[in-house]
């Protein structure tokens, strides 16, 4: 299984996202603490901050290397500063035919849309039910599928599912509403399909400015074989807040009171010590709403139920 991070807030050096505490995504690749397995089949990034040309649209960053032996990442996150993230760490089953390319990391995007996705899991089967989601597909986004893979034909899938000019900005609510469609298109895909094994659907989608993370599974237990997802059975999903993310009286942790601008969300906690995390609750989402200006003031943050 993958693993993955976002984080909506204060303006933060993307080291001290990724790299520089003591369970960091880039730890994750080879020591992951909720996860039996190493992620080795590359990365991706997306990044955003005022100070960047376009700053509504996401920096993109993605590399076939191992995250945590390429030195030009650690090289970027030392000088980057960033208000917003979506980062991934592309796990696959250790087969050689399945295939390591950039075109099938994560965060997917769209050419002019601020909007990205990454997505921790595995839809079973998913052979079999490709070529039915194409019927669900807008046909200017069908054409720039960016791989073959169950994540890159679901992010095209939200994207059909959104009403309106995909150049944003979105509504949480918008995005929300989208990606239940989508997964409840899914559902229905799979059923006709006679498709009844466990899929674990955890995605993070987001602008820039507001955030979903979700938290789902298709058929909960019910494995045809062992399943592919690193020795859990429900993958899990955590999120701190506070006012900034920093380290503080010898550890990293969120500080300043939950109240304050910044959410970081991540597949697990990125510290050893989980006081300050909290997991998102099975079949939900959190919804982070950002300023509509794009700065961290004042976020709205809440959880919903999944209505699938």
């Amino acid at each position: 299984m993958c693993r993955m991070l976002a984080y909506v807030g204060e303006s933060v050096r993307l080291d001290d996202l990724l790299i520089k505490p003591d369970s960091s995504l880039i730890h994750q690749v080879v020591d992951a603490q909720m996860l039996s397995m190493l992620n080795l089949a590359g990365y991706g990034l997306a990044a955003w901050d005022d100070a960047m040309a376009d700053a509504h649209l996401p920096l993109l960053f993605r590399s076939t290397d191992v995250a945590i032996f390429d030195p030009n990442l650690r090289s970027i996150a030392a000088k980057l500063r960033v208000r917003a993230l979506i980062a991934h760490l592309r796990g696959i089953p250790y087969d050689g035919h399945v295939a390591v390319n950039r075109q099938s990391l994560h965060p997917f995007s769209s050419p002019g849309s601020p909007l990205v996705m990454a997505h921790n899991g595995d839809l079973a089967r998913f052979g079999e039910m490709r070529y039915d989601l194409a019927a669900h597909i807008r046909p200017d986004i069908l054409p720039h599928i960016a791989a073959m893979t169950d994540s890159a034909w679901l992010y095209a899938l939200i994207l059909s599912c959104i009403d309106g000019d995909l150049t944003g900005p979105f509504d949480p609510a918008q995005l929300l509403a989208a990606t239940e469609r989508a997964l409840s298109i899914i559902r229905d895909v799979r059923a006709r399909r006679g498709i009844h094994a466990s899929s674990s659907v955890n995605l993070l989608l987001g602008d820039g400015r507001s955030l979903i993370a979700v938290r789902f599974t298709f058929d909960f237990g019910r494995f045809e074989r062992p399943p592919f997802q690193g020795g859990v059975n429900f993958l899990s999903l955590w999120y701190t807040m506070g006012a900034a993310y920093q380290f503080a009286d010898g550890e990293w942790k969120m500080t300043g009171g939950s109240a304050g601008a910044s959410t970081l969300v991540a597949s697990e906690p990125a510290t050893r010590d989980v006081a300050t995390w909290v997991e998102v609750p099975e079949y939900a989402a959190l919804i982070v709403d950002g300023a509509a200006d794009g700065s961290a003031a004042s976020p709205r943050r809440r959880i919903a139920a999944l209505d699938i």
